[in-house]
């Protein structure tokens, strides 16, 4: 049994690996065969994971609108939305952003509260310090009864799981288009990452589905095997 919960990455991407537009970030890359499996992620996930600056561009983030999915949850005994937890170091967000009127629970994990914190950030129901890393604090929220984040971005986010080797699934949306720029979905460089992630097994692809609108969704799950027998 794993000892911390199971993170699924999910997003969209363009051809060439972009995440978002370089102009304009808020614009969405997905069309409705990727809202929709969107939405089925979020059903699936006792909690979403984004960046602070993530939520700072977008000013909210998605919610299930499908009712049979929110039905299905609500069977089930959980929220009509999962928890959002944001993850940032900086605790400034405008206090008109419409996130803090979205119908759900908003988590903040950051590294240090200061004097005066609590009051600014009013609008979180609950906050949690990140620990050593991100391996210890994923930990912490398996405690708070967190088993299943669908893990939304930014790529800076993303980056210090994929680090950590902490990311167990990728469902990732190919939209066609090429974006060109700066925002991939992995802006950083190759010696960072753990050896295991480069091997041509590290990987299983589960399944690919057509989107419609010219859109596949790949999954792959992480082969922790890997890892194991190069230890061995």
């Amino acid at each position: 049994m794993l000892d911390s919960p199971w993170v699924k990455l999910v997003l969209a991407m363009s051809i060439d690996g972009r995440i978002a537009f370089t102009q304009n970030k808020k614009i969405t890359l997905g069309g409705e065969g990727d809202r929709k499996v969107l939405e089925e992620a979020l059903a699936w996930a006792d909690a979403t994971l984004i960046g602070g600056q993530t939520l700072r561009i977008h000013e909210n983030i998605c919610l299930i609108h499908n009712k049979k999915l929110i039905e299905k949850r609500k069977s089930k005994k959980l929220p009509s939305q999962p928890i959002t937890i944001i993850a940032s170091k900086r605790k400034l967000f405008r206090e008109d952003l419409s996130f803090f009127n979205q119908p759900l629970n908003r988590w903040l994990i950051t590294d240090k509260l200061a004097e005066g914190d609590n009051e600014k950030l009013k609008g979180f129901d609950k906050k949690i310090l990140i620990k050593n890393n991100w391996s210890e604090t994923l930990k912490i929220l398996k405690k708070y009864g967190i088993f299943k984040i669908a893990l939304l971005g930014g790529a800076k986010l993303a980056q210090s799981l994929f680090i950590e080797d902490n990311i167990d699934e990728l469902q990732l949306t190919i939209t066609p288009k090429i974006l060109g720029g700066e925002n991939s979905l992995t802006p950083f460089k190759k010696d960072n990452l753990p050896i295991n992630l480069h091997q041509n097994n590290a990987w299983i692809l589960k399944n690919v589905n057509h989107l419609g609108g010219n859109e596949l969704m790949v999954n792959y799950i992480r082969n922790r095997e890997v890892k194991l027998n190069n230890i061995i």
